[in-house]
């Protein structure tokens, strides 16, 4: 009998869309990527485009379900883009390694406030941490 994915063992698409549902509306409070960032991209997203929440819920969402090995199938806001590489959606925002720390902090804090066991936390938090050098991409390629 083959061992469940991490799909399977975080309780499918409900209980992922749970996780970040209540990750991306923390990130607002956080003080180095929220409301009161320095990152003049956040700025732009927190004052004249947050009204693109829901749809960024739902992609990342459905990012996480194709990672964890769900049957969802992710499809980038980059046009002929649908790789699960975060750079071509990353690279403008130009993300500091802090401001990708302090995000996945926020996500932790999200794994736990839904008590995701330590061994699925771990694995959502090295899938995460896994594509740091794409979301910062934009400060760290000239």
């Amino acid at each position: 009998m083959s061992e469940k994915s991490l799909y399977e063992r975080l309780g499918g698409i409900y209980s992922i869309a749970a996780v970040t549902d209540h990750f991306i509306d923390s990130l607002a409070d956080d003080p180095l990527v929220g409301t009161n960032t320095s990152n003049a991209y956040l700025k732009d997203w927190y004052e004249n485009k947050n009204w693109r929440s829901p749809g960024f819920k739902v992609l990342n969402t459905i990012w996480v379900c194709e990672k964890a090995g769900g049957p969802e199938k992710y499809v980038s806001t980059v046009p002929n883009d649908d790789s699960l590489d975060l750079e071509p959606t990353h690279f403008d925002m130009k993300l500091t390694s802090e401001e990708f720390d302090a995000a996945g902090e926020v996500l932790a804090n999200s794994l736990d406030h839904f008590d995701v066991p330590e061994r699925e936390k771990n694995e959502v938090l090295e899938a995460f941490i896994a594509h740091k050098e794409e979301v910062i991409s934009g400060t760290i390629k000239s």
